[in-house]
């Protein structure tokens, strides 16, 4: 082994370690809003549709900007854009506890942490992976993807203790200064060249095949028909993961279960999503990526319609674990399924439009659900809404032509251009 393979293999693990603190702070941080809900809405005297349409501003925003944060990525890599996204989103966490207006809040959550989001995204960091992993490229990205779930699974109850011993504005002091402290070393860590792991070396190494939509422009990508698949199913994985981390703890609460049972419930959906991630991470590198997109849907599908119809205690838990395992069993497969047809050049700007199709069905359905609950005083809309989209979105996936044009089914080899 020669030793610019030695250190391209010592940085690869690094940037594997990084990615994984990075999304455990962030995106743990970011679901533990569901905690913090009727503790801000009683102290500030706001209603449901208020806050929730914050949040949305906050995921349409960091959605938005996802498709440029994801081409500077492609243009100057990772480590200065992670570095600032991640600092700045320490400080708006930080900043959150001094709250007093709904124009501060808007401003702090809605906009700034929204950036900050955006430069940081577990999109980016799956793409960062993915170019870096070329051998059991889904298994590495469900690593990262992993790390959001032990994160909410550790931060949501701490968030809980938190609340219940100090209230809310002085939890985000703690959880703000932790984002610092753990987060920001770890995103210096991450090298600043940028490897590009595209496609499968030929026999002689001199040649390598190319899929037939690999491209090096990210418009070229956008006039043909898998991406907008893969974009329509992650559109409803937006719609309704964002409905859950928002709207779960408080539709527990609503019917008349102890804010303990429905953190616990939080808590056993994300040690599920942990196992969801690396299953369909893993499982896309045998079974074929579309497939695990279209199961992980159809999986949902099913646990929110129990939620719907099914009022029992033991409803909630079996919505835990059916929405948990096929929570983050899309993000390895969306990543790894666009990388592999349209090559890694564009990664960053193709994850990053993936993302924003997220984002933009995410803010719909939490402003949504706030409104419909506000006119109706029941979640029972929102959740019906989300289980007809989520069969849409199982069909959607399945129908991607993924042998025809992923570079991992492919045999005929073409020059390196």
């Amino acid at each position: 082994m020669t030793s610019s393979t030695q250190s391209r293999d010592g940085q690869r693990w690094v940037i594997l370690a990084a990615a994984f603190v990075i999304v455990f702070m962030t995106v743990g941080t970011r679901s533990t809003l569901g905690n913090f809900f009727k503790a801000i809405i009683a102290d500030l005297q706001w209603d449901r549709g208020t806050i929730s349409f914050i949040v949305a501003v906050n995921i349409w925003l960091s959605g938005l900007l996802q498709p440029f944060t994801g081409h500077l990525m492609d243009r100057f890599g990772a480590k200065w854009l992670f570095t600032g996204s991640v600092a700045a989103f320490g400080l708006g966490v930080l900043l959150i506890s001094l709250t007093q207006s709904v124009w501060y809040l808007l401003v702090v959550y809605g906009l700034v942490m929204a950036a900050a989001t955006a430069g940081a995204s577990i999109t980016l960091t799956n793409a960062l992976v993915a170019r870096w992993f070329t051998q059991r490229r889904g298994l590495a990205i469900g690593f990262t993807n992993a790390g959001s779930a032990l994160g909410q699974l550790s931060l949501v109850y701490i968030s809980y203790l938190l609340l219940s011993a100090f209230g809310w504005r002085l939890s985000h002091v703690y959880l703000g200064l932790a984002i610092l402290i753990v987060a920001l070393p770890m995103a210096l860590l991450i090298p600043r060249r940028t490897a590009r792991g595209d496609g499968v070396a030929g026999a002689a190494g001199t040649s390598r095949v190319r899929a037939p939509l690999e491209t090096q422009s990210w418009r070229q990508a956008l006039r043909s028909l898998p991406l907008w698949q893969i974009n329509g199913g992650y559109f409803v994985c937006g719609m309704t993961v964002a409905l859950y981390y928002t709207h779960l703890i408080p539709l527990a609460t609503d019917r008349g279960f102890s804010p303990a049972t429905a953190a616990a419930t939080f808590s056993v959906l994300a040690a599920a999503s942990a196992f969801g991630s690396l299953l369909g991470g893993g499982l896309s590198d045998r079974l074929g990526r579309k497939n695990v997109l279209a199961l992980a849907y159809f999986t949902r599908a099913v646990a929110f319609a129990l939620l719907l119809v099914w009022r029992h205690e033991l409803a909630l838990y079996a919505f835990a674990l059916l929405g948990g395992v096929s929570w983050l069993a899309t993000p390895p497969s969306v990543m790894a399924l666009t990388g592999e047809i349209y090559g890694m050049r564009a990664l960053g700007t193709l994850g990053g439009i993936s993302l924003l199709a997220h984002q933009i069905g995410g803010g719909l359905s939490v402003w949504l659900a706030g409104v419909l609950f506000d006119l109706t005083g029941s979640y029972d809309i929102s959740l019906l809404l989300a289980v007809l989209a989520l069969l849409g979105a199982s069909a959607t996936s399945f129908s991607i032509a993924e042998r025809r044009y992923s570079v991992r089914y492919l045999t005929s080899t073409a020059p390196v251009g």
